[in-house]
């Protein structure tokens, strides 16, 4: 009963006037930048290895413009964009991870300049706010993290651990929106709420 009057709210909105134009002047501006910012990198595509996966991170901006701009002109549909924008997250977080490998020469660049930054006796260790000689080159995970993990070395373990944790979190988030998608459709998603009957 909550669940259909819910519905029929959402059905017959329609945000105010003033939303919809400073919805519109910010989508029209997102998208024109971030195609303007497309086109050059398309423009000037002397070194693939890096650009393509930066054109990914780039096109994340129009995705989160337009997801955010449908959603208020017409929420009925907001939870199927929100699923959508979810899934090239996860894409563009990739993008984002690859890309910095291939500013840095690639995978094997990338653990060799780990390994030496590990092996660093000039460098603080990372995510750690002390200066001690004996921690250069280790990541020590901030309070409560540090109960539970090791620190890490810098060098291919960790490079692997991130690697995999990135991959993980695309198969993860792709594998919640769909789920999302299909609690959707049986009129059983509730977003934020956590009752036995919704998911």
């Amino acid at each position: 009963m909550k669940m259909k009057l819910l519905k029929s709210i959402i059905m017959e909105y329609s945000p105010p006037t003033w939303a919809t134009l400073i919805g519109v002047v910010f989508l029209l501006l997102t998208v024109t930048l971030s195609m303007y910012l497309l086109f050059d990198h398309l423009s000037a595509y002397k070194n693939p290895e890096e650009q393509k996966f930066l054109i990914g991170v780039v096109l994340m901006v129009p995705c989160y413009s337009v997801e955010s701009f449908v959603s208020l002109v017409n929420p009925s549909i907001s939870v199927v964009c929100e699923i959508l924008r979810d899934c090239y997250e996860s894409f563009a977080m990739y993008c984002f991870g690859r890309y910095l490998v291939a500013c840095l020469g690639g995978e094997d660049r990338t653990i060799e300049f780990m390994e030496r930054e590990g092996r660093s006796a000039l460098k603080a260790p990372l995510l750690h706010h002390h200066h001690s000689s004996h921690n250069k080159g280790i990541v020590i995970h901030p309070f409560p993290m540090n109960c539970f993990f090791k620190p890490w070395k810098l060098g291919h373990a960790f490079y692997q651990v991130v690697k995999f944790g990135i991959v993980q979190y695309m198969i993860i988030k792709s594998l919640t929106a769909i789920t999302a998608v299909i609690l959707e459709a049986f009129g059983v998603y509730c977003e934020g709420e956590f009752k036995l009957g919704c998911g």
